[in-house]
């Protein structure tokens, strides 16, 4: 036994309570690396550098498969070492343990990435012209800048353990025992302003897009299509973060209404990770073909007709723009949503007839051409142009 380590005291017995969180690490940490590692080597391998919206994501993911690995394997840990003998060692070596230590750089990384990302799409959305002459330096700097602030805080929070007093805790370390009460403070109000912040910043790009949309029209003053959808995705992303970190977080910290039980709290954690994989999928079509092809015949059957009507809606979306600026008069507003009836009528068409009655009449086939299809065909054909 050596000098940071000792018997515990009589009596002592471990809170099995406590072990419930560990089912949590181990179940939620698989499911989330399950699907964020698939999505992210795909995204390493498809992704050109200079497609920032999707080395965004890719950065996302990549943080998301980090935090659930590192919670998987504390479950795996806290498994193996449950079941041994008890001994208790110093706060400063359960912090240099490589399970520890990662915890702690992960939740301030992902932290870190929710706030690095949302002043991102600030940037780009008040400043766009010089945003897109943005090299691969900018998005090497907006990736490494959250993982330098986690080393900081983790190497600060080790340093000052290091020089005070030893204490001696459970070897298995338990969060709430390893770590000093103002880091654990500095935790839980990061987690909440990197939250907070990026909730105000996207209501505030949602009401500055909306006034410039207003303003000047389907027009490319504001942002490029894939930058705007980018956008709407990590805007999704913190919504879904409000509900399952943000007010788990006040509910904890706080103890309101008696307090939140700590395995409950770190499911919603996990759980977020989850949602923003679905997030990525369905707001980007590329992830949704990648999943289409991981997934059984009869639901990528459903997918691929789900993103086939999504590109007819997408495309008529442009197409009304283009064709049908802002009006205020109340002839203009008659007539704009009459057209709206008329291009609602030819979607509806398009999903119910099969793609083989819309080919052109063979000389060997009976099938007609509908006229209202065909017209419909001319008018999105002008839109890909």
């Amino acid at each position: 036994m050596s000098e940071n380590q000792k018997l515990p005291p009589i009596g002592y017995v471990r809170n099995e309570d406590l072990f419930v969180i560990t089912y949590i690490y181990v179940i939620f940490g698989a499911i989330t690396l399950f699907l964020n590692i698939p999505l992210a080597i795909y995204l390493l391998k498809t992704t050109n550098k200079n497609q920032k919206e999707l080395i965004v994501i890719i950065a996302l993911a990549l943080s998301d498969t980090t935090c659930a690995g590192q919670f998987l394997a504390m479950g795996i840990y806290r498994f193996l070492v449950w079941f041994n003998d008890v001994f208790f060692i110093t706060q400063a070596a359960c912090n240099r343990n490589v399970i520890v230590a990662s915890y702690q750089i992960c939740i301030q990384m992902d932290n870190y990435f929710t706030l690095a990302i949302s002043f991102d799409r600030l940037f780009a959305v008040l400043f766009p012209v010089r945003y897109n002459k943005c090299g691969p330096g900018y998005t090497f700097f907006l990736i490494t800048s959250p993982i330098t602030a986690s080393l900081i805080g983790y190497g600060a929070h080790l340093l000052v353990i290091s020089l005070s007093d030893p204490k001696f805790v459970d070897e298995i370390c338990f969060n709430f025992l390893v770590i000093l009460p103002g880091f654990r403070d500095y935790m839980a109000f990061l987690r909440m302003f990197c939250v907070l912040i990026p909730t105000l910043i996207y209501f505030f790009i949602y009401i500055r897009m909306k006034f410039k949309f207003q303003r000047y029209g389907n027009s490319n003053a504001v942002l490029s299509k894939g930058m705007k959808h980018l956008t709407k995705t990590v805007a999704y992303i913190t919504l879904a973060s409000v509900f399952l970190v943000l007010i788990p977080e006040i509910w904890w910290y706080f103890r309101l209404f008696g307090g939140m039980d700590a395995s409950f709290y770190f499911m919603f954690i996990l759980l977020k990770k989850i949602v923003t994989f679905f997030i990525h999928t369905i707001r980007h079509r590329e992830l949704m073909k990648h999943v289409e092809k991981i997934l059984p015949k009869k639901f990528s059957k459903m997918i691929h007709l789900d993103t086939q009507s999504q590109s007819v809606v997408s495309k008529v979306k442009v197409l009304r723009e283009v064709s049908h600026p802002m009006t205020t008069t109340v002839a203009g507003r008659k007539n704009f949503v009459s057209e709206q009836l008329k291009l609602l009528c030819e979607i509806l068409l398009i999903i119910a007839v099969p793609r083989e009655n819309l080919a052109p009449k063979d000389k060997h086939s009976n099938v007609r051409r509908l006229p209202e299809a065909d017209s419909f065909e001319r008018k999105i054909q002008k839109v890909d142009r």
